[in-house]
């Protein structure tokens, strides 16, 4: 596996906490932001679909490129680093393309005409498509430091486009040499990331090994574009993981846990090791204190190091699956993300989605125990497909036992805008019947709780709010004996009920509540805040 180029950020973890370091994103070592995507275009670092020719990096900048989206779609960076646009004249850059048309790339400064380069073509112009290409930019209509920077990799007018396309680039540098292949004097982006010094004792037998991949379940607490593939071979050791020297160290004067999301098909300790400190002890290994509850989705681990001198460390390990001994029949995959170091020892709260349908006015009325379906293009089958009514058990809504009449499911989605129906029955033609029977569309931003009302168009928001939601999280779910609750809300007491609406648990609030007394089976979580208002989430005890 190639070797990665470690970056380092440093981000706002999030209101009334203090500044953050994240140790790896994995997201790529420069912020894009795109511009005139149209419903679609977006743009992130993936995974190179081509190592092959010019180009056998393995991350690079990818763009969707809308059908809908304007001629000029692309994206803007801020640059933490000024390119010195006096000694450097030319803009280097690795293209992947599936059409040949213009690509434009421009510097510019905001408040200062004189500054802009305009819009600059490729002094040789794009010649194959869908294989790795490097175009060279004569950018020597400006001078003096240059820190914002415009891609537009695919600029026809019209767009002439039927479908979306993607387009990828990489090692985007300046220096003073024209020539194809000359070396790069100050890099702009490259898309590579943190070097993995393998723990693997016996490389003949272990063949363990971590890739960069496209996040495979962008939902829940992590809805990132890019994250690790780790293969754990059934034949390694309990420890196989990685370690990397940090060029900026970790700081635990003020930031004193270590968050890492992490994938996994079964439940096994996590170690996180810091090492090279200035105090003593110089280094700490130990497994979560927040430890992996579920499997097969995305969680936030988090490790205390505030027992730990109040100093810098040098060097970090992760061990994403120390069951001692391995115990495995099969090779596994797991997944981890985003290497945080904050102040809070609170997992990061799953995004949270609500969509629920209003059947008191539906004539003639569902006739009770009928059961409610949602399905759209969150939800496909193997072949893509939506799923059907009845299909998916994640797709079924239920009557909350707070507003009788209306039926919710709970989903975790990347934000976007989707199409979908909500049904009675197991049947594809007892769809609601709102715009003789058109798709709804929701939009969909982290927290979202969006209620409609059957056979009438818009969105109920008068119903109720989920502002909450947001900031009360729930584990493990499912549930055997006991449920942990995080949460920055004022909750007074806890109500459990069943799918029939019945009371089986009312407590006042405590961190953790015992549910050895409840049947396997589907429930409902409500948490009463001080003010009266309520939030509602749903529980399956195993």
């Amino acid at each position: 596996m190639k070797k990665f180029t470690f970056v380092l950020m440093l981000m706002l973890a999030y209101a009334g906490f203090t500044m953050a370091q994240t140790v790896e994103d994995f997201e790529g070592g420069i912020k894009m932001s795109g511009f005139n995507g149209g419903s679609t275009g977006k743009v992130s670092a993936a995974p190179n679909p081509d190592r092959t020719g010019i180009n056998t990096s393995e991350v690079v900048g990818k763009m969707v490129r809308a059908k809908d989206g304007d001629p000029w779609q692309g994206w803007v960076s801020v640059l933490k680093t000024p390119i010195d646009g006096t000694a450097n004249k030319y803009i280097h850059l690795k293209i992947w393309k599936p059409r040949i048309t213009k690509t434009v790339v421009k510097w510019e400064k905001e408040g200062d005409v004189g500054a802009n380069s305009g819009d600059v073509v490729s002094m040789n112009p794009q010649a194959v498509t869908s294989q790795w290409e490097e175009l060279v930019f004569n950018m020597s209509a400006v001078s003096g430091n240059q820190i914002r920077f415009v891609l537009i990799p695919d600029f026809p007018e019209p767009v002439g486009l039927t479908e979306d396309i993607n387009i990828y680039f990489d090692d985007i540098y300046a220096n003073n040499d024209p020539a194809v292949g000359s070396a790069p004097v100050q890099m702009i982006a490259n898309y590579e990331h943190i070097v993995f010094n393998y723990m693997i004792d016996d490389p003949i037998n272990d063949l363990s090994y971590m890739t960069l991949v496209e996040n495979p379940d962008k939902s829940g607490v992590n809805r990132s574009n890019c994250v690790i593939k780790f293969n754990r071979d059934k034949d390694g050791l309990p420890w196989d993981g990685f370690w990397t020297l940090l060029p900026t160290p970790l700081d635990l004067t003020t930031n004193k846990y270590v968050h890492v999301k992490v994938w996994k098909p079964r439940v096994s300790p996590v170690f996180f090791k810091i090492e090279g400190g200035t105090g003593d002890p110089t280094y700490i290994e130990k497994p979560a204190d927040v430890a992996q509850a579920a499997i097969g989705q995305w969680e936030d681990l988090v490790w205390d190091f505030s027992a730990m001198p109040a100093t810098t460390y040098t060097k970090l390990g992760l061990q994403p699956d120390r069951a001692e001994p391995v115990g495995l029949d099969n090779d596994l995959t797991i997944y981890f993300d985003d290497i945080i170091l904050n102040n809070d020892p609170n997992p990061i709260p799953a995004a949270h989605q609500r969509l629920s349908i209003d059947l008191n006015g539906m004539v003639p009325p569902l006739v009770a125990g009928t059961p409610v379906y949602i399905a759209g293009a969150f939800g496909t089958d193997d072949n893509g497909s939506w799923a059907g009514p009845g299909t998916k058990p994640a797709n079924q809504c239920f009557e909350d036992p707070l507003y009788p009449g209306i039926y919710t499911v709970d989903m975790y989605l990347p934000d976007g805008s989707y199409e979908f129906k909500f049904f009675w029955g197991a049947n594809w033609n007892n769809g609601d019947p709102f715009n003789s029977g058109a798709n709804r569309v929701a939009t969909i931003a982290y927290n979202t709780n969006l209620v409609y009302t059957w056979g009438v168009g818009g969105v109920d928001v008068s119903i109720r709010d989920n502002k909450q939601a947001g900031k009360i999280q729930m584990y493990p779910n499912p549930v055997s004996n006991e449920l942990t609750v995080n949460t920055t809300s004022d909750i007074s007491k806890v109500i459990i009920t069943n799918t029939l609406g019945k009371v089986v648990g009312n407590t006042i609030y405590t961190r953790t509540i015992n549910t050895s007394n409840l049947s396997k089976g589907m429930y409902f979580v409500t948490f009463v805040n001080a003010d009266g208002t309520k939030v509602t989430q749903k529980l399956i005890k195993d």
